[in-house]
């Protein structure tokens, strides 16, 4: 395990110090991701995904990216992780790439307030989408609660 955060950690770094790698890696990552999504692989696309919501987080971080182009590509990225994350029954998951994601953009908008008009159109994008997440995740609770009232002994009133 250890080794494996030294490699994560080396590959970030590597990604933190070469810009054309990182927006190479979010491109890829993207259009992988997307490809699985379009043909509802979800679980195929989540790591793929992952990789290009790192990047775009890395690319807005570092300002190699116009900020408005990072700030897109950092939602847009959030977004189909999420959705491939809900779709496969991780809808923690999917809330916490929504909430990173919002909360980078909402750390970007205190550095520069001036980038409110666009920023707040991706946060709306996001909130939007974390509305969904949390809809689905009550009527999930509620269908199991209603699976186990419905399990239970049943008992006749005279």
């Amino acid at each position: 395990m250890m080794k494996l955060r030294f490699l994560c950690a080396n590959h970030r770094g590597e990604l933190e110090q070469n810009a054309s790698r990182a927006i190479k890696f979010w491109q890829t990552g993207f259009d992988t991701g997307q490809f699985y999504t379009d043909r509802y692989q979800w679980a195929d696309a989540i790591p793929h995904l992952g990789c290009a919501f790192e990047a775009a987080e890395i690319l807005l971080t570092h300002g190699s990216v116009d900020i408005e182009v990072s700030c897109e590509w950092l939602t847009s990225s959030a977004l189909l992780l999420a959705i491939s994350f809900k779709s496969t029954n991780y809808t923690n998951e999917a809330e916490d790439v929504i909430w990173m994601a919002i909360n980078r953009l909402e750390q970007q908008l205190a550095q520069d307030p001036s980038q409110a008009l666009w920023v707040s159109r991706h946060l709306a994008r996001l909130y939007d989408q974390l509305k969904i997440c949390i809809a689905m995740d009550e009527h999930s609770a509620r269908e199991s609660r209603a699976e186990v009232n419905l399990s239970g002994p049943i008992r006749l009133v005279h």
